[in-house]
């Protein structure tokens, strides 16, 4: 299950019912304004994150209503959600000037 995330009429995404953190990637083309490598590589930092806390996380993948660009997202056990959602959101308020594609999932 998911919910959408609607940005106009036109535009949107959705976000998985697990997900603490999300990025857009829009591939590995020379002009991407978010790369694939540097995506997943800000989203290894968060798991390591929750991996370190004890929590298990895996990375999905959502469509957009962009046709270059599909959103990442962190996913966590639901028995952990609250636990992790609160841990991603204080690791990104903390990574703030180092994180530039990740985003919290609420």
């Amino acid at each position: 299950m998911s919910r959408y995330h609607r940005l106009d009429g036109w535009r949107g995404y959705s976000i998985p019912d697990r997900a603490v953190a999300g990025s857009s990637d829009t591939g590995m083309w020379s002009d991407s304004p978010a790369p694939s490598d540097k995506v997943l590589a800000e989203l290894a930092k968060l798991r390591a994150e929750l991996k370190a806390a004890g929590i298990k996380s895996r990375v999905s993948h959502t469509l957009s209503s962009n046709a270059f660009m599909i959103k990442r997202w962190v996913v966590v056990p639901r028995a952990d959600f609250d636990r992790a959602l609160k841990l991603a959101q204080e690791y990104l308020e903390a990574h703030r000037s180092e994180t530039r594609y990740v985003h919290d999932a609420t």
